[in-house]
């Protein structure tokens, strides 16, 4: 794994002009070569992915041979995650507002330090929030509809509580309202709509201050109330848009897994506006040693228009591989994480053909206190 600096000390003087003035440095076009290499590796807003993005990809390539030995393929990310391994250890996940163009991210590193931030869809702007320590379990997690409010499950095992489920409003943890739960057979939560928030439990379990702080206008059910209403299949992940397409099972243990599905569990989830295209999850497995404790794969599927007189032609694929986090935008863009790294990829008619952006570089963020504001205390 490299280091920022060891990756700058590379670049020529032109190179660090050049980042320099793209990222804006002060002292660009003046500072010796010196200079320029100390303010750019003590400069927290020029993070190493963010200086690769100036690059070209012959540039990158020629880096990946002296660092890496590996200079294979010419897909700029690719390039850029090869010399950004220092950011393998952060893990990305995201909700995406279902009626709003807003996600939260929860950024975890180290394993017991989580981090909150928002997402703005429209501009790209990622807005750092508050800090937990402790522990986020992402698949119970979710955002309501508006973006305004999100119900996530945490593990503060060194606590009274242990563990609870708690509403706030991103990008803050500050509890809203709070359940203590004491173990991780139940916990966490998704909302039906902007004020029906559905727990995961069979009955109703006491909030900490008896319902005292939650508006008149606020309800509280569990999923076996919602059972009854709908398919006992479409829980957390048909309200965050994904559709179970096939049922996995469980499959032999290994050193680097302890729970391994043969085969995987497979969600998709259409796009938001071209008919045929899908994005496909593949969960493998949990509990890997060293990585997520969730392991996905991704697959881009796209299948032909149907001709009049003829069936529909097989699907094109295009694999993701192993991905964090990956989800669609309302405006039809993937979104994904890896590697401590946000990003977006516009999407054309084939599939496998389309640019990639990187929206943020989140893996040198250090834990610290961060006291909400005033307006997160209060319910939206």
């Amino acid at each position: 794994m490299s280091s920022k600096r060891a990756i700058v000390e590379l670049l020529t003087s032109a190179e660090l002009v050049a980042v320099a003035q793209q990222l804006g440095l002060d002292g660009a076009e003046h500072d010796s070569h010196s200079a320029l290499l100390e303010g750019m590796v003590a400069s927290k807003g020029a993070t190493l992915p963010k200086i690769l993005a100036e690059l070209p990809i012959d540039r990158l390539k020629e880096l990946c041979r002296a660092v890496v030995a590996d200079d294979s393929g010419r897909n700029r990310p690719t390039l850029i995650r090869r010399l950004t391994r220092t950011d393998s250890a952060t893990r990305l996940f995201g909700l995406v507002a279902r009626d709003a163009r807003i996600a939260v991210i929860f950024r975890r590193g180290p394993s017991k330090q989580v981090r909150m931030l928002l997402w703005d869809l429209v501009t790209d702007a990622v807005t750092p929030g508050q800090w937990l320590s402790g522990r986020i379990y992402d698949e119970r997690c979710g955002i309501s509809p508006d973006g305004r409010l999100v119900v996530y499950f945490a593990g503060k095992f060194k606590t009274k509580l242990a563990t609870f489920t708690a509403v706030s409003r991103p990008p803050y943890f500050t509890a809203l309202a709070l359940w203590p739960e004491g173990s991780t057979y139940g916990g966490g939560g998704f909302f039906e709509h902007n004020r029906k928030l559905i727990l995961n439990y069979n009955c109703l379990i006491a909030e900490l201050n008896n319902n005292a702080t939650l508006p008149a206008d606020f309800v509280v059910s569990h999923t076996g109330e919602y059972c009854k209403r709908h398919n006992r299949d479409q829980t957390a992940q048909a309200n965050q848009g994904w559709i179970l397409k096939s049922k996995g099972a469980d499959g032999a243990p290994t050193p680097k897994m302890r729970f391994v599905y043969s085969p995987p569990w497979v969600c998709v989830k259409p796009h938001p506006t071209q008919a045929g295209v899908t994005l496909e999850r593949s969960t493998l497995g949990m509990g890997e040693v060293n990585g997520p404790f969730t392991v996905y794969s991704y697959r881009l599927l796209e299948t032909p228009p149907k001709p009049a007189s003829a069936s529909a032609g097989e699907a094109l694929a295009s694999d993701l591989g192993r991905l964090d986090w990956a989800d669609w935008d309302h405006d039809g863009s993937l979104l994904f994480a890896e590697h401590g790294c946000l990003y977006r990829r516009a999407l054309a008619t084939r599939v496998a053909k389309t640019p990639v952006k990187l929206v943020a570089a989140l893996g040198d963020q250090v834990f610290s206190n961060v006291l909400p504001p005033e307006e997160a205390r209060k319910w939206p």
